[in-house]
């Protein structure tokens, strides 16, 4: 009976967290760039069941298989699969076509992301709102006028025509390895290669977020989350009615 407790507690635990990750995707349906996420389950502790043959002088364990009675999170992962590309209309907004992150200086470390709806700061920087200055060819990327083009390549020109800077885009072999740090925003504990996307300008990437899927996942954590409690009330009265009746008689 009491196996039944650390199985039902356990997968509890493990839907409560599903549905906080599930929660937090479709908080972040409408942010640019944002990467879902998703919560990997397994077991724990292993126990090999086995049965040994009746009335049998000397018989061996014959082995049935293994059996788990807890249910845990191992971890969470990011899906980086590119979002959609939305038209703004907006001078301070980038997509890039392609692989890669924008580099943003994010106090005094590199940090990456594909939201590439930016602002100015006070001073006139490029910067991602929250997080930090945007980083071009020669460091962040100052834009002293309202009036500038961006070029396929990332290159970002006054009026003159004069380079103001170049988006820099990175990417790296293994993105498994990099870390959220905040919503659509990583860091990496290696340096990152030059990547050569081409950057869509009053564009931004939408997030890659599927709502319909992500309301159904939670709507099956819930049900699950429910018949545990409800089996485990269950249980609790049993034990209850074993300790106070069945000692008794």
């Amino acid at each position: 009976m009491f196996k039944g407790f650390y199985n039902l507690s356990s997968s509890m635990l493990t839907q409560n967290k599903n549905i906080n990750v599930i929660s937090n995707n479709l908080a972040n349906v409408s942010t640019s760039g944002y990467k879902s996420d998703r919560m990997i389950t397994g077991t724990f502790k292993d126990a090999v069941m086995s049965r040994t043959a009746n009335n049998i002088q000397g018989a061996e364990g014959e082995a049935l298989g293994n059996s788990s009675m807890i249910t845990v999170p191992y971890e969470t992962v990011t899906d980086f699969a590119y979002g959609g590309l939305e038209q703004t209309g907006s001078t301070l907004d980038f997509a890039i076509n392609g692989e890669g992150f924008f580099e943003i200086e994010s106090e005094g470390k590199p940090v990456y992301t594909r939201n590439g709806s930016f602002s100015l700061d006070k001073d006139g920087y490029l910067v991602l709102q929250g997080i930090g200055k945007v980083n071009g060819s020669n460091g962040p990327i100052l834009i002293a006028t309202d009036d500038f083009r961006v070029d396929p390549d990332g290159s970002i020109y006054d009026v003159s025509n004069k380079l103001i800077s170049k988006l820099k885009v990175v990417d790296f072999d293994n993105l498994e390895e990099m870390t959220k740090v905040a919503e659509g925003v990583f860091s990496s504990g290696t340096a990152g290669k030059t990547a050569n996307p081409s950057i869509l300008w009053k564009y931004v990437e939408t997030s890659n977020v599927d709502p319909v899927q992500e309301m159904t996942d939670m709507l099956v954590s819930q049900r699950t989350l429910q018949s545990a409690a409800q089996i485990l009330k269950m249980y609790d009265a049993m034990a209850a009615k074993a300790t106070t009746e069945i000692g008794k008689a």
